[in-house]
């Protein structure tokens, strides 16, 4: 027995080996995975190199745009660009392409009406310019922004000023441009609350339209609905009517052949009568009913 015992000890270690090395190998799959999730994780994360970009030359164009919206300033041209179709706006960017800029004709169509809105609005004409714009970039943009000075003022008597901010791709191509006008804090204020005053007025404006359309609309289905069952209406009240003057004959009828069976045998009385009293024979006939009150 002993024998025995020890010859089947024997044997089993090697299996405990074995399991304990499936147990390691699982841990160590375990743990490959999880740093091959970080470090994918991690890539994905790597930031993007930022477009190269020189900032004398972005500066450059960004002070050549301004100065091509200067020059187009004209009532003619203004609206020539406004109402530019694509074909238009293709043979502006080429005219502009000659003089040595390049820029995409839907962002020259947005800058100027932004432009000659900020000209004609609380900015005025353009006095002086800022040397140096604040440049920035990402992966597949250079975004400049320049100051401009204007004629005009804030209400404490200081020049109003904007910035322009002018967007190219990395090929150095203006993709954007809008003319932002720098206001005051309060001014802020005052804007938002007249959008949200119009927002909100115009809202209720719809709901109040919406519900003058709904109460048309339910008069005249109410009007059409009344059209179709007036017809029926008179109908029914035509027979009812009718079946009020027939119930009425047909009562005349009961009464009168009811009081002529009562005179009948009201005669027929008295001439028994008569007759038992005279002695001589009187019939019915020789009495006429003037008259048959009831009690």
């Amino acid at each position: 027995m002993e024998k025995n015992h020890r010859h089947l000890t024997g044997n089993t270690a090697p299996f405990e080996e074995i399991e304990f090395m499936k147990k390691i190998m699982k841990k160590l799959a375990l743990v490959s995975l999880v740093l091959l999730f970080i470090f994918s994780m991690t890539a994905c994360g790597k930031e993007k190199k930022a477009a190269e970009y020189n900032e004398d030359t972005v500066n450059g164009i960004t002070k050549n745009v301004i100065a091509l919206m200067q020059k187009s300033v004209n009532p003619e041209m203004a609206e020539s660009i406004a109402a530019a179709d694509e074909e238009d706006l293709e043979g502006f960017e080429n005219e502009i392409a000659q003089m040595g800029l390049g820029i995409k004709g839907k962002a020259f169509q947005s800058g100027y009406g932004s432009y000659t809105s900020a000209v004609q609005g609380d900015l005025g004409e353009i006095v002086v310019i800022a040397d140096k714009a604040t440049i920035t970039a990402d992966d597949d943009s250079i975004i400049s922004d320049l100051v401009v000075t204007g004629t005009k003022t804030f209400p404490d008597g200081t020049p109003r000023t904007a910035t322009v901010n002018v967007i190219l791709n990395k090929h150095g191509v203006v993709t954007s441009v809008a003319f932002n006008v720098n206001r005051t804090f309060g001014e802020k204020i005052e804007n938002a609350a007249l959008n949200t005053v119009l927002g909100m007025g115009t809202t209720f404006c719809l709901l109040i339209f919406i519900s003058i359309v709904i109460w048309i609309m339910g008069t005249v289905v109410q009007g059409m609905q009344n059209k179709k069952t007036a017809p029926k209406v008179k109908e029914a009240a035509v027979d009812n009517v009718a079946a009020q003057i027939a119930a009425r004959e047909e009562q005349e009828t009961k009464d009168v052949s009811g009081d002529a069976a009562l005179i009948a045998v009201i005669s027929a009385a008295i001439a028994a009568y008569e007759s038992e009293a005279t002695g001589v024979a009187v019939t019915p006939d020789t009495f006429i009913v003037r008259s048959l009150r009831r009690r």
